[in-house]
Formats: structure tokens, C-alpha cells, sequence
């Protein structure tokens, strides 16, 4: 079984359907409002709830900041990609799917796993080598976000944007060198926003595959933002586009 935790992860998985949460163990005196809602919700629902020591949660998670409280589940489930396909968001008139190329690091893809599912993404595919996957860490980091967002996994970044292209999506690459500014673009269409790895961006394999290349306009000593906070102002620029047409 896999160890998840913190509070608004468990709240999560405690309010989907299908009960996914085998254990839940709480830390020895924590309290507060959340943990007896997260207590109320898994009596009712016939999970059992243990109390251990805090450097019992220690060890289980390898982590000191997991809250005081844990719950144990089934290894996470990727979805496929035609279920990000399927999954608009229904206050959005265009599809939003986000493809991380080599982010590394679980906070980085928390993050943007977070904003997307707040900007109404369709969801996120990550590659299966040489980047993060979805850990409790990463759950974590986006808040429960990555329990109620689809995220895919692939194998080949390259056919899967040949095959979001033959869906109608118009693919846009952050380059923070040779894009062109966001506030130029029209975003009213079908999107693929593709986001590279915290060192080098996009490969160059996969930045071909692009239609365009954007990039946020900004002042100041660094030439770049940190790439969840570049993907949380990209995804918000298309977002008040869409709200403007609605």
C-alpha cells in the first residue's frame, strides 16, 4: 500500500465514491476542526482510524511534515489519455492538457498539478523517464489536487502531441528565450501547453513538435520564473481569455 498525507489529501480521498482508503493513523494529540471532520467522515464510511506516536508518521512517510496524519491506500492509478480528452471542464469553452517535459522536482509538479486543476486544465501528462511521478510527496504538494485531476503517463512525448494534433489541439511551448509574449496569443482554441524541465526547458525534440513558442513578459535580474510559477501565469493568461468569451 502506499502512504498519503496531509489534511486536504486525505479530505480528498475521503470525499470520492469510491473508498479508496484502506487506514488512517492520526498522531498522538493532534486535534483541530479538520481532523475531527477527517475522524467523523472515516467512521462513517467504516475506515479504521489508529492513533501512533508522531515518529511513527515519520517513518512511514520518511517526512516530518505530513500533519500528524496518514492514510494508507492503493499505489496511485495513472488515467488514459483519452480520459483527459473526455474530462473539459464544463465552465470553459475550449480543452486545456498540460504536458511537463522533465520536471523533476515532486514540489515543481505538485504545484502545477494544483494550478491546473484550479485554471480548469483537462489534466497533465508527464513522461515515464527522467521525470517525476506522482508520489505522496507530490500528492501533497498540490494539495489533493492530483486525486481529482486526470494525470496520464506516457512513454513518447513526441507521438502524443502528433495525436492531440490530430484531435485539433494547437500546441504552445514556454521558451523564456525565443517565445513570443503571451498577451499576443489567442488561447480561444483547443490547448497544449507544454512545459520543460527546471534546468534545460523543453528538449528539442519536443519543442519541433510545438506550433508556437510563448513566453511571459517580465522585468527584473532572472531571466526565467521558476516553471510552476510559469505555468500558473500562462494557465491563468488563458484562462481570462476563455472567461472573456463566455
Amino acid at each position: 500500500m502506499e502512504a498519503v498525507y496531509g489534511i486536504n489529501p486525505i479530505k480528498v480521498l475521503l470525499a470520492q465514491q469510491e473508498i479508496s482508503l484502506k487506514k488512517i493513523i492520526i498522531a498522538d494529540g493532534r486535534g483541530g476542526s479538520s481532523v475531527k471532520q477527517i475522524i467523523a467522515e472515516a467512521r462513517r464510511k467504516k475506515i479504521p482510524v489508529e492513533w501512533r506516536e508522531r515518529r511513527y508518521l515519520d517513518d512511514v512517510t520518511g517526512r516530518t511534515d505530513h500533519q500528524g496524519i496518514v492514510g494508507f491506500r492503493d499505489s496511485f492509478v495513472y488515467a488514459d489519455l483519452d480520459d483527459l480528452l473526455k474530462n473539459r471542464n464544463p465552465h470553459l469553452s475550449q480543452d486545456l492538457i498540460l504536458i511537463l517535459d522533465s520536471i523533476l522536482d515532486p514540489q515543481n509538479l505538485g504545484s502545477i498539478i494544483r494550478s491546473a486543476h484550479c485554471l480548469g486544465a483537462n489534466g497533465v501528462i508527464i513522461p515515464t523517464d527522467r521525470a517525476a511521478c506522482v508520489t505522496p510527496a507530490v500528492i501533497k504538494a498540490s494539495a489533493g489536487s492530483a486525486e481529482q485531476l486526470p494525470i496520464a503517463r506516457v512513454t513518447n512525448l513526441s507521438q502524443t502531441i502528433d495525436y492531440l494534433k490530430d484531435k485539433s489541439f494547437w500546441v504552445y511551448g514556454a521558451d523564456a528565450h525565443g517565445g513570443k509574449n503571451i498577451r499576443d496569443q489567442n488561447f480561444k482554441n483547443p490547448v497544449v501547453l507544454v512545459l520543460g524541465g527546471e534546468a534545460k526547458g523543453i528538449r528539442p525534440l519536443v519543442k519541433k513538435k510545438c506550433d508556437f513558442l510563448v513566453k511571459i513578459p517580465m522585468t527584473g535580474n532572472f531571466d526565467s520564473f521558476n516553471v510552476a510559477v510559469a505555468a500558473g501565469i500562462i494557465q491563468y493568461e488563458i484562462f481570462l481569455q476563455r472567461q472573456e468569451k463566455n
